[in-house]
């Protein structure tokens, strides 16, 4: 990617399989945002993979468990 400065802000030149696999187009508005998460575009085939993957490590909470809300958020 690359950022040039214009007369009324900056542009940020985005590779063309990056604004296809986030399913953008010509004049839609975009924003950023700072993340440490990096997005690994997949196909609907690998998705679908790694949710029957998830689905078979799960693994139930004990049936006497209970969320305490604020018991965590006083940690």
């Amino acid at each position: 990617m690359k950022l040039t400065k214009t007369s009324d802000g900056y542009v940020v030149k985005v590779p063309d399989e990056v604004v296809a696999s986030l399913g953008l187009h010509d004049g839609d508005d975009v924003q950023f945002a700072r993340s440490g998460v990096v997005v690994i575009p997949v196909s609907e085939e690998q998705r679908e993979l790694a949710l029957e993957d998830m689905k078979r490590l799960a693994r139930p909470f004990p049936a006497d468990y209970k969320f305490d809300r604020e018991e965590a958020n006083a940690r």
